[in-house]
C-alpha cells in the first residue's frame, strides 16, 4: 500500500508493517520519527534519538536532490530503530516492520 503525498498509512495487523509517504516538506528524519511514534502510540519526544541508530546527516544526504535539482536514482536503505526495521526509499516512502522477523 503506497499512499499519495501528504497521507499516512495504517498499521497492518497481519504483517506488523506500516508504510507511509508524507509531504515532501518534512525532513526524512522527521518522517521516520513520526511514523515510528504513531505506530507505537507514543509522542516523538518519548523515542530514543534517531542518531543513535543511524547517521541522520548521511541519511538525509543520501536521498537529497542532486545539486542540479534532479532526484536521485531508485534506492532503499534499511536499519533498525526503536524495535522496528525502517526502510527508506529514494521516492520518500518510509516503511516500518516490527523487529520480530
Amino acid at each position: 500500500m503506497f499512499l499519495q503525498e501528504g497521507q499516512m498509512g495504517m498499521n497492518s495487523p497481519a504483517t506488523g508493517s506500516r508504510q507511509t509517504t508524507v509531504g515532501m516538506s518534512d525532513s526524512l528524519t522527521e518522517r521516520i520519527i513520526t511514523t515510528v511514534a504513531e505506530a507505537d502510540g507514543q509522542s516523538v519526544d518519548e523515542l530514543e534519538p534517531l542518531y543513535n541508530a543511524i547517521n541522520t546527516e548521511a541519511l538525509e544526504s543520501l536521498f537529497a536532490s542532486r545539486a542540479d535539482g534532479s532526484s536521485r536514482p531508485d534506492g532503499k536503505i534499511s536499519f533498525q530503530y526503536a524495535g522496528y526495521w525502517v526502510t527508506v526509499s529514494s521516492d520518500g516512502a518510509v516503511e516500518i516492520e516490527t523487529d520480530d522477523r
